[in-house]
């Protein structure tokens, strides 16, 4: 017995020194001509070979270095799992109630407290700016403000502008959390407690299924997660969508089995998650409602009840859609998001044959899921608990026909935080993972293998590996934005007081620092103004005579132009009134590391 006892000791060690080695190997690869770099560039769907490396790695070195790590501790902590696992299967109701609210504070925080640290509560996309411009909108009392005239003066990209008049082309209820948030002074707020959603369903979802073990896992698995954990940080729709389209799916089941005002919610949510994100929502609760359909064709659900309750809780949302369409671009099927092309015969910017959309969009995203939700682990245990009955079978559905949405149109979306138009899939993959991984539990049992190991296996590999991958990209998106910290910084110690400063675009500015250039960013542009025009800076687009012509605009304000400067200084600050420059400022810079 101590001979085994040993020999299982020594096969612990082994484990953990070459787990070890594998993840020190990751790290290694730093040193290597591509390294590990991360850059934010255009066009959308491309890599750096640093960020393929990383890719790389982690699918090969850092999954199993943390299978090998989770099977190394197996022997000394499978005892006290045991027993955290039965306390867990052994809740009350009121401490399950207790659980979910712990897990939403986690998912809260670790959204809130990544914002600051590592976006530095900064966007990491134009339609962000864009968005919160609506809303700043909204929050006046407005559906359209009168812009700058010139209005190339004026950052319009995501913008609606019409006879001069402008607003965010975002959906309405993007616009209406922005509003929210300048009303309450919250700022992104929403959008964190948006993000603590998904996890607490999904908890929930899994402990009526499987038990609160297992709602535990879920939670893990979503916040685990890359696409989930670092979208989480951001203040986009799909935040919003993605929390509404959760709670859609807890309505359903809670319809389907109680019926009445359930079918109400379900309408009511899917009509929230409508506002936020149209064309997603409607493809990612086609098989719902297509299943929905096909059991009232069958009788086997009450059709007052259930349509009347579906009718009853869009109505709002639909009323809000028309309404909202109608004030902003004055046609209530038309709205302002798809205004610059042919609605709705047209969704896209650019012609493109279906095999080559194929391609380029739906294929392309279809890999970023798999890099993305759980790494390798997770299109295994995707796989294995797809079957599962018939929720996994609809969750399912629902990620291949928003995949197919992508065939519609001809934007293949950022991945700095996974593949973020497929965003709503990432609670829906997480529960079809997690009876997934029950069913590879239940199959080691059959065959009399350790339940134990197989769990230290697929944790060991999704926390260290998702772990070390979270962090990493999460510093990169840190990088670019201490490239918008630094231009504001630049601007903001200038001493200007209350000015309009004439810029070129913002990204050939911050383009002019080789620091900025080799990091990258999805910024392009300058924020819009404050509809009041509060700031005590202005930035507003450079141009012939634009300065004359603004000048009655801002009466009270002097006028600088942002221009090329000698090296080392990327650029400097020219007056335009003919007053004395101000003091010279620090030229920007960022810190950048190896990554």
């Amino acid at each position: 017995m101590t001979s085994a006892r040993g020999s299982t000791g020594w096969n612990a060690v082994a484990q953990g020194a070459l787990g070890c080695f594998l993840v020190a190997a990751f790290f290694g690869l730093k040193e290597t001509a591509p390294g590990l770099t991360v850059s934010f560039r255009m066009p959308f769907s491309a890599s750096s070979s640093g960020e393929l490396y990383q890719w790389l790695g982690h699918a090969l070195l850092l999954v199993p270095g943390g299978v090998l790590l989770g099977l190394s501790l197996v022997h000394g902590l499978s005892a006290p799992a045991v027993r955290m696992w039965r306390r867990l299967e052994a809740l009350s109701a009121q401490e399950r109630r207790a659980g979910a609210v712990l897990v939403a504070v986690v998912a809260f925080l670790l959204a809130r407290v990544g914002r600051f640290v590592f976006l530095l509560d900064r966007p990491i996309t134009d339609d962000e700016q864009a968005a919160r411009f609506g809303g700043q909108v909204l929050a006046s009392g407005r559906f359209l403000v009168k812009l700058t005239d010139p209005l190339e003066s004026f950052p319009t990209i995501f913008l609606y502008v019409r006879d001069g008049m402008g607003s965010s082309f975002e959906w309405l209820g993007l616009q209406v959390a922005w509003a929210l948030g300048e009303l309450t002074g919250t700022g992104s707020l929403v959008f964190s407690l948006a993000a603590a959603v998904p996890a607490v369903v999904v908890a929930w979802v899994a402990t009526r299924r499987l038990g609160p073990a297992w709602g535990g896992v879920a939670a893990l698995l979503v916040l685990l997660s890359p696409m989930s954990a670092l979208l989480s940080m951001t203040a986009h729709a799909h935040l919003l969508s993605r929390a509404a389209l959760s709670v859609a799916v807890v309505c359903f089941l809670q319809a389907e089995e109680k019926g009445g005002r359930w079918w109400t919610w379900l309408g009511l949510v899917s009509g929230v998650s409508f506002l936020c994100r149209p064309f997603e929502t409607l493809f990612f609760l086609a098989p719902f409602y297509l299943w929905v359909l096909w059991r009232l064709v069958c009788r086997e659900l009450p059709v007052g009840a259930c349509l009347g309750g579906l009718v009853l809780g869009w109505l709002p949302a639909v009323v809000a859609f028309l309404a909202f369409n109608h004030a902003v671009t004055g046609d209530a099927l038309l709205p302002a998001r798809v205004s610059m092309y042919t609605f709705p015969a047209k969704l896209s910017a650019h012609d493109a044959s279906m095999l080559e959309r194929f391609g380029a969009n739906t294929s392309y995203n279809a890999l970023m899921l798999a890099v993305w939700f759980l790494g390798p682990v997770g299109v295994l245990l995707v796989g294995v608990g797809a079957s599962w009955d018939r929720l996994t079978k609809l969750l399912l559905l629902s990620v291949l026909a928003l995949l197919g949405l992508g065939l519609f149109h001809d934007n293949h979306g950022i991945h700095s935080v996974g593949p973020i138009h497929y965003s709503e899939c990432a609670p829906a993959l997480a529960l079809v993972a997690v009876h997934g991984l029950r069913r590879l539990v239940d199959v080691a049992r059959r065959a009399e293998l350790p339940s134990a190991t197989v769990m230290a296996g697929v944790l060991g590999s999704l926390v260290v590996g998702l772990g070390i991958f979270d962090m990493r990209n999460a510093l990169a998106l840190r990088e670019q934005a201490l490239i918008h910290e630094s231009m504001e910084a630049y601007l903001n110690d200038a001493g200007l007081g209350r000015a309009v400063v004439l810029a070129p675009q913002y990204a050939v500015a911050w383009n002019q620092v080789p620091a900025f250039r080799k990091v990258g960013s999805f910024v392009l542009e300058w924020p819009p103004p404050h509809p009041g025009y509060e700031e005590d800076l202005i930035v507003l687009h450079d141009g012939p005579g634009f300065a004359e012509k603004l000048r009655p605009r801002f009466p009270d304000r002097r006028f600088f132009r942002l221009v090329p400067g000698k090296a080392p200084d990327p650029f400097r600050l020219e007056p335009i009134d003919g007053r004395a420059p101000p003091p010279a400022s620090p030229s920007p810079t960022v810190e950048t590391g190896t990554r």
